[in-house]
């Protein structure tokens, strides 16, 4: 029964970087990220994996793909997968801002328990980001408000803010915060801190994560590695 109670609870859309945010890729450029996070959730231990693509279609539109799996250790019932498929594009943009919405499909969620969203359905998203230099360093920072509704009425709608400062040369902190209510009164609150290395080759990132909404106990650290090619 515990399962069932985590499923009810936990994140569906899925929790992404906080230097993904609205911005578009050039024409023929590819953005790819893969990550893996090691969970302790009410107790049990799971791994999630997931792998995040972005593709430039043209100068106002970008595709996106995400597959993401989690796998309980001791309660394999409990292992969930999902998959999406979006388009972006921009809304307003200035040389350092820049304001985006993205629609497209979704099948599945990777949530643990049985009160996932199994089927096919729609998530939609309006994102603002900007980006600069203050004081020397360099940074930037994102709000994305998402929507998910599958077929069989399951649904989440979620804040996400995430904000990251150059504190030495390519080196970042970056620290996100997620906000997340759906049906069957799901509650999803976690925070999310870590160092972003941006290197010529990829992009190395390390992360710790929590859940603070009260509902129940989560924790997780989280590896990443980017490219962009």
């Amino acid at each position: 029964m515990r399962g069932i109670w985590l499923g009810g609870l936990a994140v569906s859309l899925g929790a992404e970087s906080a230097h993904a945010g609205p911005w578009l890729r050039e024409p023929g450029e590819f953005y790819t990220r893969a990550a893996v996070a090691f969970e302790e959730v009410e107790g049990l231990q799971a791994q999630r994996y997931d792998v995040y693509g972005e593709y430039g279609l043209t100068d106002n539109w970008t595709l996106t793909a995400k597959a993401e799996r989690v796998d309980f250790v001791d309660a394999q019932d409990f292992s969930r997968e999902g998959y999406r498929a979006t388009v972006r594009r921009d809304l307003w943009g200035r040389e350092t801002a820049l304001v985006s919405v993205e629609v497209g499909a979704v099948y599945g969620a990777a949530i643990g328990g049985v009160r996932g969203c199994d089927q096919v359905g729609a998530e939609a998203r309006l994102t603002a980001g900007a980006s600069g230099r203050w004081d020397g360093a360099r940074w930037f920072g994102f709000t994305d408000i998402a929507t998910r509704i599958h077929g069989e009425g399951c649904w989440r709608d979620r804040l996400e803010v995430g904000a990251g400062r150059e504190i030495t040369r390519d080196l970042y902190i970056t620290n996100q915060i997620w906000l997340e209510r759906g049906s069957e009164s799901s509650r999803s609150n976690k925070f999310e801190t870590g160092l972003l290395y941006r290197h010529a080759v990829a992009d190395f990132g390390v992360a710790y994560r929590e859940e603070f909404s009260g509902r129940f106990e989560e924790s997780s650290i989280v590896i990443s590695l980017a490219k962009r090619f």
